[in-house]
């Protein structure tokens, strides 16, 4: 993980199909950016909902940070509004309304001093396709090894 990455979330690329990334703004409170240079963010759970016409994200949880004071005050899952240009609005809102798409969190990082999020359209995936999934990369790490061997 890259040093000013916080958060990836590896269940979304084992879980779905990603399709088109990306990359929005997230509107914080200042507890919650303490909170993330300390890296207590959980996004595994985590969802892009449509609400009145702007995306938010759900399930993200960041939990404070161990100084932060009026702590029973704070809300941890508390939805956060994302931060996208109105063209990548609509697209993700059209997306979103198609039967078997959903939006998700890929991985949250730092770009200067602002917190950014990249979020992925994505397709679920059956057992079956994720078997496949498994069954390809092991296959590729045996030739790999394979190669190694004789290098």
């Amino acid at each position: 993980m890259n040093s000013k990455t916080v958060a990836t979330n590896k269940k979304a690329r084992f879980d779905f199909f990603l399709e088109e990334t990306f990359v929005a703004g997230l509107m914080l409170e200042g507890w919650e950016v303490k909170s993330l240079r300390e890296g207590k963010l959980n996004i595994k759970e985590a969802y892009i909902k449509d609400i009145k016409g702007e995306l938010w994200l759900v399930g993200a949880r960041i939990n404070p940070a161990s100084y932060i004071n009026q702590k029973d005050q704070v809300n941890p899952e508390r939805f956060r509004k994302l931060l996208l240009n109105n063209k990548e609005i609509e697209k993700i809102q059209f997306a979103i309304s198609a039967k078997g798409q959903t939006c998700v969190p890929v991985k949250l990082f730092w770009k200067g001093h602002l917190a950014k999020l990249e979020i992925a359209l994505a397709k679920g995936k059956k057992n079956y396709d994720k078997k496949q999934v498994k069954k390809t990369a092991d296959i590729a790490r045996d030739q790999e090894r394979a190669l190694k061997k004789y290098k």
